[in-house]
């Protein structure tokens, strides 16, 4: 049975000098309650400092949201591990439904959870019903404010986030999704529970992303996931793109062009 002092709440963030803005985060209940670890990515002129026993920092000077994440990963010292982002507001009861979950489903290493970008208004499509397994699908439109894990399992699988990806990466979206495939291959069971558990009305880096943006990143995303067959879930995502009117047919050679452009680029990269 796990209970509220197994949770850890992993934020990254940037540039911090204070601790205000977990007001905001915590202002539906109560921040006291809950073991809290910052990655704080800063300059040696802007630290942010602690004197609670339940809020860890840790600053550093290197950039990029996964190497945030890893580093997140390697100090947590809890069962329960959430992954969030400053901006994130969470539910009164989001303990409450988090602990459920795991205690209904103990063989369980770790979960997806939706989240709403304001009061009843859900972020993206998702089922209303418990789900045993995430399919392709849901992985590859999973945010990282969406997941909850074993740190034992993650540790045990040795998974860590491709710090290719990411905010402050070559390739600036696409982490999580990467992370949560790895942890699929590895042998890690996952499924979806329709509890939200936080409010981030910031739209996500693929929401605020170009078409053309999006085709070249995700190309990438694409292939580090699926090797040789990322073309097929290029032109799924195309069909998909026609027919939700998101792009139009003279758009075709532009976006299969920044596909390839890419994927090119992520070899190219991994190569160095």
């Amino acid at each position: 049975m796990y209970q509220v002092s197994d949770i850890e709440i992993l934020i990254a963030t940037m540039n911090r000098d204070d601790l205000g803005f977990l007001e905001v985060m915590f202002s539906k209940t109560d921040v006291t309650k809950y073991n809290i670890l910052i990655i704080n990515q800063t300059t040696t002129e802007k630290q942010l400092h602690t004197t609670s026993r339940t809020i860890k920092v840790i600053n550093v000077l290197e950039k990029g949201l996964s190497k945030s994440r890893n580093l997140a990963l390697r100090s947590a010292t809890k069962k329960l591990v959430i992954f969030t982002d400053d901006d994130v507001v969470f539910e009164a009861n989001f303990d409450t439904s988090l602990l459920k979950a795991f205690t209904d489903h103990p063989h369980f290493d770790g979960f997806r959870f939706p989240f709403q970008m304001k009061e009843g208004v859900v972020a993206k499509k998702y089922s209303s019903t418990f789900q045993s397994q995430l399919s392709a699908f849901d992985i590859l439109n999973t945010s990282s404010v969406e997941l909850v894990f074993k740190k034992e399992a993650i540790q045990s699988a040795r998974l860590h986030f491709d710090e290719n990806f990411g905010l402050g990466s070559p390739f600036y979206m696409g982490e999580e999704a990467i992370f949560v495939f790895d942890a699929k291959r590895k042998g890690l069971k996952m499924g979806f529970v329709p509890q939200i558990l936080l409010t981030h009305s910031q739209f996500t880096t693929t929401q605020k992303a170009t078409v053309l943006e999006r085709y070249f990143y995700q190309s990438a995303v694409f292939y580090r996931i699926f090797g040789k067959m990322y073309l097929f879930w290029v032109v799924l995502k195309l069909l998909f793109d026609l027919k939700q009117h998101k792009i139009g047919l003279r758009t075709i050679p532009q976006v299969l062009k920044q596909a390839l452009k890419g994927k090119k680029a992520y070899v190219d990269t991994t190569a160095l």
